[in-house]
């Protein structure tokens, strides 16, 4: 009888969670401050990115990638994405789909992130990320901000460019509204 050891664990695993995991950006939503919020989401950067809202917390997402994949070391790893023109995609149990990549931290080869348009994610831009994120810390049970109070955040919090008018805001209207929400809904 043969036992298969898989030798990638869960620190292998290369996961911006700021970036792509709603649970994660509340937490850090719920620890900064007015004073803060800008230095904490600097890091997520100026692109466009997908944040995965389902069940899964990071520690259960880590262990069903790892149990997805059919290699146990690092040069499998390697050798099996570039199999895979250099990236692969799983399933989940939540029917979420997720990125595999070449991770470029040592010790951390598998880089992971929300497939475009997955079930359970939402795609954004950082700047409208930053925004609602700043707004839930600057003005809490605010539902939507008026002109003033968002320019006021995105100019002096952020240094972005302020917004021209609030009725184009739709899609900061639903980010905000998806890390409002209860989890499960």
């Amino acid at each position: 009888m043969s036992i298969y050891i898989n030798m990638i664990s869960a620190v292998n695993i290369l996961f911006n969670e700021l970036k792509h995991h709603r649970a994660s950006i509340l937490r850090l939503a719920q620890q900064a401050t007015e004073a803060s919020v800008a230095g904490s989401v600097k890091v997520l950067g100026n692109s466009q990115m997908d944040v995965y809202y389902g069940l899964l917390d990071v520690p259960v997402l880590f262990e069903e990638v790892v149990a997805q994949l059919p290699v146990n070391s690092e040069r499998d790893y390697l050798h099996w994405l570039a199999e895979g023109e250099g990236y692969r995609k799983i399933i989940l149990s939540d029917a979420s789909q997720w990125i595999l990549l070449r991770g470029i931290e040592p010790g951390q080869y598998v880089h992971l992130h929300p497939a475009r348009y997955s079930p359970h994610s939402m795609r954004m831009k950082a700047t409208t990320l930053k925004t609602a994120i700043a707004c839930l810390v600057c003005l809490p049970g605010v539902a939507a901000p008026s002109l003033e109070q968002l320019n006021a955040i995105r100019n002096t919090l952020l240094d972005l460019s302020p917004v021209k008018d609030i009725a184009q805001c739709h899609h900061l209207w639903k980010v905000i509204d998806l890390l409002r929400k209860e989890v499960g809904c």
